[in-house]
């Protein structure tokens, strides 16, 4: 059983100039995402981003917990609704998951590393809590499953007849050799070949459940070892669950066997991968500009006033914003961080009322700081985002 072709090509094994034109549009834009941004708001935004990406993963797979309540999971403030506090603790293990692979990103050898799939898969069961997510069941058939080991049962996933439990690590194997030939193309060439490395992953189902989360990471991660400039400031979980049915239609497509001569040389249909790519790569760049829309200064400057006009006129359920709260904001949004003795002159009073405003925004979880000596920096809660960024989640 092979997954050729791991690309769409014409029949002479050439990228149609239409995928590879969208890709190099998406690199574009992505790469000038940074924009003017100084490294404490980009580090904040990616921050927020694995939040989301969490959140919408979930929503793929089930009914995702709102980002507020992941917010409150960070801090240990569990739901007592015991389906919410399992979707909690799943967001944990997946941000968790996520800030390992940025951290170790170039600590990998082979862009595609079959290790690196089956560590992915580890790291997100073995993390605090999620003893109960290996229970697996599949119709009367139930199963323990292992972290990081490939299934060992053949199992069928909606219509998709997934290879035989046998042809797993072959597979994985071809996987890794084959996709690798891409590493010395370039970036648009690349980000072709990780998108399309999503589907045949998906594909063949190495584990008994947590297929689709995995297979979402491993593309994170690919996208970031791969350099896709700007990429953590955009991800593409969002896009995925904004069409989810589209999503999971074109991932059934793609399934398709070869369909006669003209349709190329693999085992699986080229129409049906090519069709899969126009989707993604739509996706891909849709969130690319819907955040260079809502990332520029100007946009989060305007919209954190409002926010903080909104909070003082008592909309919120919270407890309003204090005064001067948006003149400290949008002069953290322009240099990133300041001294806490600045703040005195960046809202016209004196020390004793600056320090209890920064104390009040920390406590509410508006600004950060690593101790009560060090500079402080704005932090982008989940209730905060949803107004400044509007539209990257459900507000609340």
């Amino acid at each position: 059983m092979e997954f050729t072709p791991i690309i769409p090509t014409d029949l002479s094994g050439i990228i149609h100039h239409k995928h590879l034109n969208k890709a190099e549009e998406i690199c574009m834009k992505s790469a000038s995402l940074k924009g003017s941004h100084n490294q404490d708001i980009i580090n904040e935004i990616i921050s927020l981003l694995r939040v989301t990406n969490s959140y919408y993963s979930n929503r793929i797979e089930s009914e995702g917990t709102h980002p507020i309540d992941i917010d409150r999971a960070m801090k240990n403030d569990f739901s007592d609704d015991e389906k919410k506090r399992g979707l909690q603790k799943l967001s944990l293990a997946h941000i968790e998951v996520q800030k390992q692979i940025e951290d170790h990103i170039d600590n990998t050898s082979a862009i595609y590393e079959n290790k690196y799939i089956l560590d992915i898969h580890k790291q997100f069961y073995i993390q605090d809590s999620m003893e109960t997510f290996l229970n697996i069941q599949y119709g009367d058939l139930k199963a323990q499953m292992t972290p990081g080991t490939l299934r060992d049962r053949d199992v069928t996933v909606g219509s998709h007849l997934a290879p035989s439990k046998d042809n797993v690590v072959s597979l994985l194997t071809n996987f890794d050799q084959m996709y690798n030939q891409s590493k010395y193309l370039s970036k648009s060439e690349q980000l072709i070949y990780a998108l399309c490395s999503h589907h045949r992953l998906v594909w063949i189902h190495p584990f008994l459940d947590g297929n689709g989360r995995v297979s979402r990471l491993f593309l994170d991660y690919l996208l970031f070892k791969i350099k896709i400039d700007g990429y953590g400031l955009w991800n593409i979980s969002r896009g995925l669950a904004r069409n989810v049915d589209k999503y999971k239609e074109m991932l059934q497509y793609a399934d398709m066997a070869v369909q006669g001569s003209q349709d190329g040389r693999g085992a699986l249909s080229n129409r049906g991968l090519s069709a899969f790519l126009d989707f993604m790569l739509e996706v891909t760049l849709d969130q690319v500009e819907y955040m260079n829309k809502y990332l520029k200064i100007d946009s989060l400057g305007n919209n954190i006033e409002k926010y903080v006009k909104l909070s003082q006129s008592g909309l919120f359920d919270n407890e309003p914003l204090p005064k001067y709260s948006e003149l400290l904001f949008k002069e953290l949004l322009i240099k990133g961080n300041i001294s806490r003795g600045e703040v005195s002159n960046i809202i016209g009073k004196g020390s004793r009322t600056a320090t209890t405003l920064v104390s009040k925004l920390i406590k509410a979880d508006f600004l950060q700081s690593k101790s009560h000596k060090d500079p402080i920096s704005l932090k982008f809660n989940a209730h905060f985002a949803s107004y400044i960024i509007p539209e990257l989640m459900p507000q609340k």
